[in-house]
């Protein structure tokens, strides 16, 4: 029997009682043993709200004296349900939880329910009351904030990141399990753009000045995709999405978050197209992972290939990288602007910036005749790619295959000799 709310509980934080009560009633339900699976189902959300209360600090409006009662009440074997019910219908002077007053009826209704099954009574349980209560529990669960909690959860946040207050290697985790508790899903989204806010103030000066995202939002993000529930997830990448350079700084960091562009093939092109490698960055793990996870439609796949070799980089990809820039065809367009497009006799600073990937293509794949006649002519003159010319000199003279290779190519009709710059190839 298919039970959507088990699905979804999978994806919450849940204590080991709640998980268990909750197993203990889908089990139940499934033998059709309706009575059980309501009570079981009533304990496991009890449990949540019990474990709520007890992480929680001083609600907004409540004595100190007052919240150390119920937190003690909580934690007595014989009190606490009760305790957990009284603090749910709380509401002066001022309420513990920030629902309607409906959703409290609607526990009370339920707890009616669940006595019907404790006590034998004749109301009958069906398996409509048990599906209608998992379908209580989904809509409402993530509606039991504690009032007040979201001032606290949103200071202990920039606590943790201030080095002041805490020490390196402390974990988040506690922080993001958390926060759904402490923050309405419906206003999960609100919630991180005003943090994101206060961590754009703690900015240091050259960090505003350049622009740059302050390291510690982009840390909190990928904390939140890690250990944060599917609603956190979703409010993650929609604040991303909304933020251009906010999510391109997030996934040269985390290239492996790239799935969250997924069915936004516009959003793709736009960064292939206008950011990468146009600043100092590494974009080849970015752009690895959008070959790997097919980001880029086939039919524009030659295009962003292209513009990436015509801008040229500094950098050479990893192992894992140039295995898939090497499997969608990237090689074959950088020797193409080599052979087809004389790349090599200029302009200089491409060839110059781009030396180390120019010098791992030649050491890796043959050196052709086409290959050879570009080298020649690219630095038989005056004028040259000199930083290329040094990294050339130094393959020759350390790799005798590759200057065989070049060296077999000499004579014939276009004319190959030994380039005036690349004296590691005299014979």
């Amino acid at each position: 029997m298919n039970i959507p709310i088990q699905f979804w509980l999978n994806t919450q934080k849940l204590s080991q009682e709640a998980s268990s009560s909750f197993n203990e009633s889908f089990a139940c339900f499934k033998t059709g043993a309706n009575k059980a699976a309501l009570l079981f189902a009533y304990l496991g959300f009890m449990n949540v709200i019990r474990d709520r209360i007890l992480s929680s600090p001083i609600p907004t409006g409540i004595a100190p004296v007052y919240w150390q009662d119920v937190q003690g009440q909580v934690r007595t074997a014989e009190t606490w349900d009760k305790a957990v019910f009284d603090a749910i219908q709380k509401k002066n002077p001022a309420p513990i939880f920030l629902i309607s007053d409906d959703i409290r009826n609607q526990v009370g209704y339920w707890k009616d329910r669940r006595n019907d099954c404790a006590h034998s009574k004749q109301n009958k349980i069906v398996t409509a009351h048990v599906e209608a209560f998992y379908a209580f529990i989904e809509s409402n669960l993530g509606k039991f904030v504690i009032n007040g909690s979201r001032n606290e959860i949103l200071s202990r946040i920039l606590d943790y990141f201030n080095p002041s207050l805490t020490p390196p290697n402390q974990p988040l985790t506690p922080i993001i399990h958390d926060l759904p508790n402490a923050v309405l899903a419906g206003e999960l989204v609100q919630f991180l753009n005003e943090l994101c806010i206060e961590f754009d103030n703690l900015r240091d000066p050259t960090q505003q000045l350049l622009g740059q995202e302050n390291p510690a939002k982009i840390s909190f993000f990928a904390s939140c995709f890690q250990e944060g529930t599917v609603e956190l997830q979703a409010a993650c990448t929609t604040v991303l999405l909304a933020n251009d350079g906010f999510l391109l700084a997030f996934l040269r960091k985390h290239p492996d978050r790239s799935y969250i562009l997924q069915n936004n093939h516009q959003k793709v092109r736009q960064i292939w197209h206008d950011y990468l490698f146009r600043a100092i960055d590494d974009d080849f793990p970015l752009l690895g992972s959008f070959l790997r996870l097919s980001l880029i439609p086939a039919d524009q796949l030659q295009e962003a290939l292209s513009l990436v070799v015509s801008i040229g980089t500094q950098y050479v990809p990893s192992e894992v990288d140039d295995r898939t820039l090497s499997d969608h065809g990237f090689y074959e367009v950088l020797e193409n602007a080599i052979i087809n497009g004389h790349a090599l006799q200029g302009p200089f600073d491409w060839s110059n910036k781009t030396r180390g990937l120019i010098v791992k293509y030649l050491s890796e794949h043959p050196i052709t005749r086409d290959l050879a006649i570009e080298i020649f002519n690219a630095f038989n003159g005056q004028y040259y790619p000199w930083h290329l010319a040094e990294y050339l000199n130094n393959l020759f003279q350390n790799n005798p295959a590759k200057k065989a290779e070049y060296l077999a190519h000499v004579g014939g009709d276009p004319y190959i000799g030994v380039p005036l710059s690349l004296t590691a190839l005299n014979p």
